[in-house]
Order: structure tokens, then C-alpha cells, then sequence
């Protein structure tokens, strides 16, 4: 069961990650989060941040997460649908300019199949 994610958690994360430009699956007290969100601040771009410690299914959120992004860690961001990765790597993506092409292209990322619609 560890490798089916459950219908409320997929629809959760799917709908997070469509819905925002920018989504950040953080934890509070994580400076690593802490550091990802001062560089959107900094751009003065809008994110959303889901914070995990705080969510009453955030252990299963993170599990999930990683069968979506290959990633158990936080902060997890995505931009457009695009997997960003985490702290590092959304430091190198501004660095490099590679950020702000995300959000400043059009094209959403298509769901990774752990993510998609399933019937019943």
C-alpha cells in the first residue's frame, strides 16, 4: 500500500502543484525552506507554501511526494508543474536564470503519472 497513494493525498498534491505558479512543500522550522522562500520573496514573486508539520497528513504528504519527485526531503518546489527540486537546486535555478524562465513561460509541466486522474 506504501506505493498507492491514497485518492485524498494524490488529489491534494495534484491540486497544489496545478493551481500555483509556484508550490513549496516546506516545513515551518526548516531553514533550508526558510532560505527558498526568501529567494521568491526576494523576486518578489507570490508562492504558496504547504508546511507540512502542520498538515495532519503531512508524514504521508512527504511519502507521497517522493513517489511524485524521486525527492523525500523539504522544501520541495515546483514552478508551472515543473520539479524544481530543493534547496540547492532552486538556489543553482535562480542562478542560473533557469527560474525565471519557468515562470515566465507559459507551458505547465504535464503531471507525472503517479499524480493523474484515476478511475475509481
Amino acid at each position: 500500500m506504501a506505493s498507492t497513494l491514497t485518492s485524498s493525498i494524490r488529489s491534494l498534491i495534484r491540486t497544489s502543484i496545478t493551481q500555483n505558479p509556484v508550490m513549496i512543500f516546506s516545513k515551518s522550522y526548516c531553514p533550508y525552506c526558510l532560505r527558498v522562500k526568501d529567494i521568491f520573496q526576494d523576486l518578489d514573486l507570490k508562492y504558496t507554501a504547504l508546511e507540512l508539520d502542520e498538515h495532519e497528513q503531512g508524514t504521508e504528504i512527504q511519502q507521497a511526494l517522493k513517489a511524485v519527485s524521486g525527492q523525500s526531503t523539504v522544501p520541495n518546489v515546483f514552478v508551472k508543474g515543473h520539479h524544481v527540486g530543493g534547496c540547492d537546486a532552486t538556489i543553482a535555478a535562480n542562478e542560473t536564470g533557469k527560474l525565471q524562465s519557468l515562470l515566465k513561460g507559459d507551458v505547465w509541466a504535464k503531471l507525472p503519472a503517479a499524480l493523474e486522474e484515476r478511475e475509481g
